[in-house]
């Protein structure tokens, strides 16, 4: 019977041990891991902020890209508008596309004659001295510079 009692002895001694035994993280571990968790939460909140702003910013200069535009565009069509209802521009219309006239204008009306066009004759080249040349000759020119040799 004793090795029975000194074996349950044993086994419960090695269950104290077990129970005994620390935890795998202290309190200031998890304080410190919660820390690091909470720092990274954190950075990328404020990565994914900067990065609507800067998405926003974009969108912003486009906007104000678009309203210049308009602006202009607006300045173009109000000074189109003002010059469509001035005198000028209904004197113009009426000459240029009405065809009518001031009292004392007369209307010149150029006459277009349909005429053939002619052919340019092509001038006739001139022959080239160096195609009728044997290569002896030239070479009798750069190393002498003499007149050719009689034939």
């Amino acid at each position: 019977m004793s090795e029975k009692s000194s074996e349950q002895e044993k086994s419960r001694v090695t269950s104290r041990k077990r129970a005994r035994q620390r935890p795998l993280l202290s309190l200031p571990q998890i304080l410190v891991l919660a820390g690091i968790v909470f720092a990274i939460y954190v950075g990328f909140d404020l990565n994914r902020r900067a990065q609507a702003g800067a998405e926003i910013e974009h969108t912003e200069q486009v906007m104000e890209e678009r309203v210049n535009l308009e602006t202009t565009r607006q300045v173009e069509l109000m000074m189109t508008r003002e010059y469509v209802n001035s005198d000028a521009y209904v004197a113009a219309y009426a000459r240029n596309e009405a065809g009518q006239l001031m009292p004392g204008e007369k209307k010149i009306v150029p006459l277009l004659i349909n005429a053939t066009a002619v052919a340019t004759p092509v001038p006739t080249a001139t022959p080239d001295p160096a195609y009728d040349a044997r290569p002896w000759q030239a070479w009798w020119r750069l190393i002498s510079d003499a007149p050719l040799p009689a034939q």
